[in-house]
């Protein structure tokens, strides 16, 4: 791996994994007590391979058959910290939270990256780093019931930017998938106006495009995946980006394992520190290269 990624000398830092590691651990022996459970990292660095869960149905942060140029965003992620510990990777695709936090309890999976909400409920089954990113609830909004722009004015501004702006209007109706911070939002807010709930985001984007309802409802990095897969949306549907609620996307790991909380926490702060995450970001979501035939 090249270090002119960053400012950071990531190989000299690699060297020193196992030295921050047996420090990390020396200390959580003193605070939990002379006979501490074996943490993640300890097992990682001894067995050479880090098994990763990411979210099968989540693209571009995870991309089936990619163009091997565009591996998926949590992959790379994954894949640098597999290259900064010095081991091996595998990935384990998986479809929900409870499947995430269900391998972590029994072992079987070291990390979860898989563009993971926090909440305080999530948070009892397993432990969350600082976010790596953060997103907000946003929509795709059908420009039929947007009011027209006057005639003859220029417009500085748009006047729907968020979903808050939408409150002004009539006979709104959202799709929106089940049991998500987006839900959990729309509820909060719209109250009184239609909410239609779906076990995927495929199924809650249909029934927009099948007019059913006039809003549908994910976060932005979903909203702007979406605009890059299927450009003719822009045509039909108005992009509401702008943050209403700050959700934070974080790794997982097994509950109160402080040492590799720490180690990842450190990791996570570097490749934001040097803009490495931010770049490859903007690959993703800012161009459609990473985009597959299907």
């Amino acid at each position: 791996m090249k270090t002119s990624v960053f400012s950071f000398d990531f190989k000299r830092a690699k060297r020193c994994t196992v030295c921050i590691f047996s420090t990390l651990l020396f200390l959580t022996t003193l605070s939990i007590g002379a006979n501490p459970t074996s943490s993640t990292l300890e097992r990682v660095l001894k067995n050479k391979t880090l098994v990763v869960s990411v979210n099968q149905y989540y693209e571009p942060f995870y991309i089936e058959d990619p163009n091997p140029k565009f591996p998926g965003l949590d992959v790379e992620i994954a894949t640098f910290y597999a290259d900064y510990l010095g081991v091996s990777l595998k990935i384990l695709p998986v479809r929900e939270f409870s499947d995430h936090a269900k391998k972590l309890e029994e072992g079987s999976v070291d990390i979860a990256i898989g563009a993971i909400s926090t909440n305080i409920e999530r948070s009892k089954r397993v432990s969350f780093t600082d976010p790596y990113l953060i997103t907000t609830p946003a929509a795709l909004v059908n420009r039929q019931i947007l009011p027209p722009e006057p005639e003859g004015q220029i417009i500085t501004a748009a006047p729907f930017k968020s979903l808050r702006d939408l409150n002004v209007l009539p006979g709104l109706s959202f799709s929106v998938r089940s049991n998500t911070p987006n839900h959990d939002w729309l509820k909060s807010n719209y109250s009184n106006v239609p909410i239609y709930t779906y076990l995927d985001d495929f199924r809650a984007l249909n029934e927009l495009k099948k007019n059913n309802v006039n809003v549908y409802v994910a976060d932005s990095f979903r909203i702007q995946a979406l605009l890059q897969r299927e450009p003719s949306l822009k045509s039909n549907y108005l992009a509401l980006l702008t943050s209403v609620q700050e959700e934070h996307l974080a790794m997982a790991v097994q509950k109160d394992d402080i040492v590799l909380l720490r180690n990842l926490n450190f990791f996570i702060k570097e490749i934001r520190r040097s803009g490495w995450l931010n770049r490859k970001a903007n690959q993703y979501f800012s161009n459609s290269g990473w985009v597959t035939k299907k």
